[in-house]
This record gives C-alpha cells, structure tokens and sequence, in this order.
C-alpha cells in the first residue's frame, strides 16, 4: 500500500532542502503531547506547519520538535530571545484544524444560535444555560469606570484596563465570574460617546450596538454577538498565557483580565492566513453571514468581496476571523479604533483565570543574565 503521507513527507523535505517535516500524529507523539498541544504551540510560532502537496496534509518542522522538546539546541540564538516554557493543563478551549470549541461545542455553531452572556456562563461553568440574564449595572459603577476610562483619554483597550482597575478597586473581593459580569455590564457606558446608552435590548451585544452606533437596527446587534462569541476564546493565545500567570500567583480578577493583545503583522496582509488553519477559519463564516444582513447603503460589502476576490488570485492563504471583524467595522460605519476583541475576549480570559485559581499557586523567579 503507497503510504501517501510518507511521500508528502519526502517531498516537502525535497522541496525545503535540509529541514524535515512530520504529520501531526508524528509530532504530538514526538512532545509527547496532546494534539490540541501541538495546535498551540504552531499558533504561538514555536512549531513551523506547513501544508504538503496533496493541500490538505499539515505537516510540521522536526527541528523545531526537537528544539521544543529540548533534544537538540534551538536554531535562533537563545541569548537575543529568553523564553519561559510553560505547560498548562486546561479544558477551556479545544483547538485544532477544524475549528475552536468551547467546553466540547463548536463555537460556530454557538455563534449562530446562542447569547454571548450564555457562552460566557458555558466557558467560566462548563455548562450552557438556557438563559443568561445578567443584572444591568450599578449607576455608581457605570459613573466610576466612566470616569476612569475618560482619565485615561479614549475608548479603546486602555479605557476597558482603566475601568477594571477603577471596579477592582471598589469591589476587591469579587470572584472571577461577577468581576466579569459586572465589568463587561459597564462596558456598553464606558465605551460610548454618550451616556447612558439606550436600548431596550439589556444584552451586551445589543448595548454595544447602541453605544456604537445609535439607532441602529438589531442586525448590527446580531453581528456584533457572533463577533463576541468566535473571538471570545482562542486557547491559550499571548494574552490568555498573561492573564493564567498572574492568576497562577493570585492577582485580583479585575488586574488579570485587563490583558490586551496587538495583533498587528506588517509581514502580511491582515486579515488573511492563519497558523492554525489551512483552509477557511471556521470562526469567519457565521460573522460574514451576519455582516451580509446589515444595512448597506454605501456599497461597503462589494469593496469587502473585491478585496477577498483580489487576494484569491494573488495569494494562497485564506481570509480568518479578522477580515469578518474588519468587515463588520467598514460595513456598520464604527469608529475603527472600537476594542471589540478585547470585549469579547474578556469571557475567555475569566475562564482561564477561574480554571488556574483551582491549580496550585506558582512561584516564578528572574534569573538574570550578564549582557555580552
């Protein structure tokens, strides 16, 4: 029998020269780790995946295997990048090649058929309730992270950090799920231009649809929730690993989950190719499907498909979940600079934060390194 991956093995070394590359079975047993492991280590560019010639097959660097594994010295000088090795058991966020599930349920599935308050409750509990309703906010919160957001200048991320930090300050023994709760019920305040924010719609979703962009029709709330929920976890993505190590030395809940990533790559072009998936990112269909149902008077979605169609005859890599939230963004008119990942992902964060407070605390300790 012609073992096929044996001869996309042989051929992208061909290819490649020296390096040699493995299909996932090979490489998992290699670290001696789960799959979904391996998944992560590719998305945070520890392990190189590349697609073999049938376009289907993933195949991964054995130099980096062996590097990651400790079998052979890295082939970047590790003087000019230290890095801390940390392994985390957690059963948040499944991840591999055909998509995210939250606690074992496909998230694009969940973003076409759920709440984002009900998703939350299934990534801090493990269980989707049939209805989430969340108390709306406390004024003398929503006046208090205003201030602090408006000291801090904007709306974006720093305005979200300053009013956790203002929250945990006045609510200081608040578990990790009502530090989410009533930080995320705030938001809708903070982030608009005027207060209050008026909708009789108490969902966080259709809330930041008012505060955006003010008499706006239920179909940008739509789109908004499916943005939350695909983005609202990732594994264990840079700012989730920040957030887990400083609930592994038990920080307050409203310090951890001020984490914010940049996502910015000048090496590409935004919006398009994911580490993870070869093919399309399963997070993108459900969120188009809501952009498509918005109001458009302005022909906003055609420029989108002429863009999506252009990179389809220059480039090989797919369009991901960042195109869907860039789509939503031009097509609904937002402010470009609207922290809707670092809104949705809050969920996640917390959960993390909730799962490493039941491991045993860490101690971690500089070791510092004469320069030259």
């Amino acid at each position: 029998m012609i073992n096929v991956d044996r001869i996309n093995v042989d051929l992208c070394s061909t290819v490649t020269g020296v390096s040699r590359y493995v299909g996932a079975a090979e490489a998992a047993r290699q670290l001696g780790v789960q799959r979904a492991t391996l998944y992560a280590y590719v998305s945070r560019g520890l392990v190189d995946r590349r697609v073999a010639v049938d376009g289907r097959t993933s195949l991964y660097s054995v130099d980096d295997l062996e590097a990651l594994a400790g079998r052979s010295r890295p082939r970047r000088d590790p003087a000019a990048r230290p890095s801390l090795d940390v392994q985390i058991v957690t059963g948040v966020t499944e991840l591999d090649e055909a998509g995210p599930r939250y606690r074992g349920r496909d998230v694009a599935t969940l973003a076409r058929s759920v709440t984002y308050e009900q998703v939350a409750e299934l990534l801090w509990s493990g269980s989707l309730p049939d209805r989430a309703d969340w108390p709306a906010p406390a004024e003398r919160d929503v006046r208090l992270a205003r201030r602090a957001a408006a000291a801090v200048g904007g709306r974006g991320a720093r305005a979200i950090a300053a009013a956790a930090l203002a929250l945990g300050q006045r609510h200081g023994g608040d578990d990790p799920r009502t530090a989410g709760r009533r930080l995320l019920s705030v938001l809708p305040d903070v982030l608009a231009a005027a207060s209050p924010v008026t909708s009789s719609d108490p969902r966080l979703a259709a809330r930041l649809a008012a505060a955006w962009a003010p008499g706006s029709g239920p179909a940008l709330a739509s789109a908004i929730k499916r943005a939350l929920i695909v983005l609202a976890d990732h594994e264990l993505a840079t700012s989730t690993l920040v957030v887990r190590l400083a609930a592994s030395v038990r920080s307050a809940p409203y310090d951890a989950v001020v984490v914010t990533r940049r996502l910015a790559n000048g090496e590409r072009l935004p919006g398009f190719g994911h580490k993870i998936y070869a093919g399309d990112d399963p997070r993108l269909g459900p969120l188009r499907e809501a952009v498509s149902l918005l109001p458009d008077a302005h022909g906003r979605a055609g420029v989108v498909d002429e863009v999506v169609a252009e990179a389809g005859v220059r480039m090989t890599k797919r369009p991901n979940v960042d195109l869907g939230v860039g789509s939503l963004t031009f097509v609904a008119d937002l402010p470009a600079d609207l922290p809707l990942f670092a809104v949705a992902r809050i969920a996640g964060w917390v959960a993390h934060h909730l799962e490493e407070w039941n491991e045993r605390p860490v101690r971690y300790r500089g070791i510092a390194r004469p320069a030259g």
